[in-house]
């Protein structure tokens, strides 16, 4: 349980992508839409929330998919800034809204909390990832 939560294996899990890692990335999360609310209702959550790892690196960004119980699910996608938009991050006074918008295609909205328990790793990411200025990263 919570694989995906400890630095080593997602070191482990990164490096059979090629993909490397240092502060690069958080943990977010997809919000229910409307429609699984009204269809769901309290159960939304449970059924239509998704969850990530996103790693900003200078060609892609690469979103990992996780379960519901902090497992890596074996899904992942790359998305290179030339197919991007607008990336968009909205600082918000616990967590950061993170919108992306993949040219052709509808817009990706991914909340990741500021503080998460037993994740040590978050507040540092974030903070790195705010020094870097990744929320005024877009394509030439």
């Amino acid at each position: 349980m919570n694989e995906a939560m400890k630095i080593n294996n997602i070191e482990d899990y990164m490096e059979s992508l090629t993909i490397p890692v240092n502060q690069n990335f958080v943990y977010g999360y997809t919000e229910p839409g409307l429609l699984s609310s009204f269809t769901y209702g309290a159960l939304a959550s449970l059924v239509d929330m998704k969850f990530y790892l996103l790693f900003f690196s200078s060609d892609e960004i690469i979103l990992v998919g996780l379960t519901m119980m902090g497992q890596f699910s074996g899904d992942h996608a790359r998305i290179p800034y030339e197919d991007i938009d607008y990336l968009k991050v909205k600082k918000g006074l616990v967590q950061y809204k993170i919108v992306i918008k993949i040219k052709g295609e509808k817009k990706l909205t991914f909340k990741s909390n500021k503080v998460i328990a037993g994740i040590k790793w978050q507040k540092n990411n974030l903070a790195f990832l705010d020094s870097t200025n990744w929320y005024n990263s877009k394509p030439e």
